[in-house]
């Protein structure tokens, strides 16, 4: 096989490579107007001016959390992982029988919660949650991920077909090399 032959043979197996995983890599990208894929909560869902609530978002397992309201400044509640929580105080003036909306955020998507501002002398509520299919407990569809405690998501087929196409790349260019030096010592 001649070299120019030999490079445009590896320049198309590379291309096949990187085009296969390019598919899977797009279809997690969420739908407007869908559910929401994480579960959040705001507990007690309703509180005294000044008191303290626990935010909390679950699946959210490729982004950092957020949660954030007109009663309180935006709110980190974690690295991404399976449970993302934080505790914050209710600003000690907001207005006694308003409801305020709690957005939570898991990178490109939103969620609203419900919050209550109960009197000084009212007792809270239990907790007010949001639940969506996907935080139903399920089995899990991978086994552990070795070496990084099974925290991979499922875009780790993208990755798997992005190395393999690397690998056949660099092996190309090895053969094709090794081509040239023993056509140069003939």
């Amino acid at each position: 096989m001649s070299r120019p032959r030999t490079a445009l043979a590896a320049a198309g197996l590379s291309a096949t490579f990187f085009t296969v995983g390019a598919p899977a890599a797009l279809a997690h990208a969420p739908a407007q107007g869908d559910d929401v894929s994480f579960g959040f909560s705001v507990s007690p869902a309703a509180v005294r001016p000044g008191g303290a609530v626990d935010l909390t978002v679950t699946n959210c397992t490729r982004f950092e959390a957020t949660a954030e309201s007109a009663v309180f400044d935006e709110v980190v509640l974690g690295m991404p992982g399976q449970l993302q929580s934080a505790r914050t105080t209710v600003d000690a003036d907001a207005r006694v029988g308003a409801e305020f909306d709690v957005t939570f955020t898991c990178g490109p998507e939103t969620g609203t919660a419900t919050l209550t501002i109960l009197a000084a002398t009212a007792s809270p509520t239990p907790t007010s949650t949001v639940t969506t299919t996907a935080t139903s407990t399920a089995s899990p569809t991978r086994g552990a991920q070795a070496g990084v405690g099974g925290s991979q998501d499922d875009d780790g087929d993208t990755m798997l077909w992005a190395g393999a196409g690397l690998t056949a790349a660099a092996v190309t260019g090895g053969v094709v090399l090794a081509r040239r030096r023993a056509g140069r010592h003939r």
